[in-house]
């Protein structure tokens, strides 16, 4: 394995690796909710066959060549959720919405909506920050070489501690099977952090906290999948 596979396989993102037998499918119909963080190019470089449509008001990480890479984009104010109202209904295989409903006053309604944008069979990925992170130290300055968000309270943009379980009654209202919340977790960023780490602070002179988060448990994550009009009780296989 070439150095550069081996950090393509490192880098890959967690909201890839749960939807990727979804993406794997050729022609995939993809929805970011909030496409910032190089999600295009990214989600482009492991799944180029995909069709790729994202959903954002600003341009948080987001460049030019992610714009190049993008089939549609819809500029949408996440605080009027009936503008998502403009994106099909019904059309596709994944959406995408990572440490974005946190940001939003009324993040549940923006579910709702986001959820009649799968098809049946489709999937629904969600990632949010834990209620535990309201008690880990404070970081947006910097704390023991770390610097960025560690707790809750250090994205002054954070507005809502989302509720998995009350998601989870939203989405499955929407016609979805909700799976368990689960912590974001991968043994790759455990065994390999020490790495990430030194990267950090010989590129940055500090440890980005993201780096930590799996470590400590800073996000969990639901995923869904949406019933087929056909059969309202099972989920479509994915065989």
């Amino acid at each position: 394995m070439t150095l550069s596979r081996i950090y393509d396989w490192f880098e890959f993102p967690h909201r890839l690796l749960a939807t990727r037998r979804s993406l794997e499918r050729p022609g995939a119909r993809v929805l970011d909710i909030g496409c910032g963080n190089h999600s295009p190019s990214l989600t482009k470089k492991y799944f180029p066959g995909c069709v790729f449509h994202g959903v954002d008001n600003s341009r948080w990480n987001r460049d030019a060549t992610d714009d190049s890479v993008m089939d549609k984009f819809f500029d949408i104010d996440l605080e009027r959720p009936e503008l998502l109202d403009s994106v099909e209904n019904g059309w596709y295989d994944v959406v995408i919405c990572s440490h974005v409903l946190e940001h939003l006053s009324d993040p549940y309604a923006v579910a709702a909506r986001i959820a009649r944008k799968l098809r049946p069979g489709g999937v629904l990925y969600v990632e949010v920050p834990a209620e535990r992170s309201l008690r880990f130290p404070r970081a947006r300055e910097g704390w023991m070489g770390i610097k960025g968000c560690l707790n809750f309270a250090d994205d002054a943009t954070h507005r809502t501690m989302v509720n998995l379980d009350r998601l989870a009654v939203t989405l499955r209202e929407q016609g979805c099977e909700v799976g368990p919340e689960t912590n974001r977790f991968l043994w790759r960023r455990i065994l390999f952090l020490p790495a990430y780490a030194c990267a950090g602070l010989v590129l940055r002179g500090y440890v980005p906290a993201s780096v930590i988060w799996d470590m400590i448990g800073f996000a969990k994550s639901l995923t869904s999948v949406r019933r087929p009009a056909s059969s309202p009780d099972q989920p479509e296989s994915h065989e």
